[in-house]
């Protein structure tokens, strides 16, 4: 039984906005590295400036993107029922707040690469499980990307994979919307949480 959701937050929570492969070319990122592995691999001024560098894009990301489709809308729906609900994500804690405030979010839990080693390890989604009070086989994960499934599978936590178009797709579960995720997670709905896919409500009227 779903007793918790974790997201993660740029491309899942919001539309994908910031262009990597672009940053990790500002950033001086040698292929097959990640941004941060990099990052935290160089020292003194190097080192600052590269952060400078991701931290004001992911900034203004957090400031411009939208919001994904039945983003706002699944998150109430989900707390409504009663299931604990998790951001979890890589970008630096101001960025991630930005985006909450910006658009309104209630999870119980956020995170962020702050708090614990960064996707694609597991530390950050068991830590959700534990502050949660969950055990892997009650909790699912739904992001967009490699090292969200990643994460997850280190957690023992099932993955739910978003699609984007024009980007192949894991060996996952998958869904194209976020309104489908309810169906996908084995939610049966209430007659009164019977919202239509596109609606502006996004939540609104909802019933616990």
């Amino acid at each position: 039984m779903i007793r918790g959701v974790f997201f993660d937050m740029d491309g899942t929570i919001t539309e994908p906005l910031i262009d990597w492969r672009a940053l990790r070319g500002r950033v001086g990122v040698p292929e097959g590295v990640a941004i941060m592995a990099h990052i935290e691999g160089l020292e003194g001024e190097a080192r600052q400036a590269a952060e400078a560098v991701l931290e004001a894009e992911e900034t203004r990301a957090a400031a411009s993107a939208a919001l994904n489709p039945g983003a706002a809308r699944l998150v109430t729906r989900l707390r409504h029922r009663g299931i604990r609900t998790a951001l979890i994500t890589n970008n630096h804690r101001q960025a991630m707040h930005l985006v909450v405030q910006r658009f309104g979010l209630d999870f119980d839990l956020l995170l962020c690469r702050e708090d614990a080693p960064l996707k694609p390890a597991p530390d950050l989604v068991l830590l959700a499980l534990t502050r949660l009070g969950l055990l892997p086989a009650e909790a699912c994960f739904i992001g967009d990307g490699t090292y969200d499934l990643l994460a997850s599978q280190g957690a023992g936590v099932r993955y739910v994979h978003l699609l984007h178009p024009g980007v192949t797709p894991p060996a996952a579960e998958l869904i194209s919307h976020l309104d489908d995720a309810w169906e996908r997670l084995g939610l049966e709905p209430r007659a009164a949480e019977q919202v239509p896919r596109g609606s502006e409500s996004d939540g609104q009227g909802l019933v616990p």
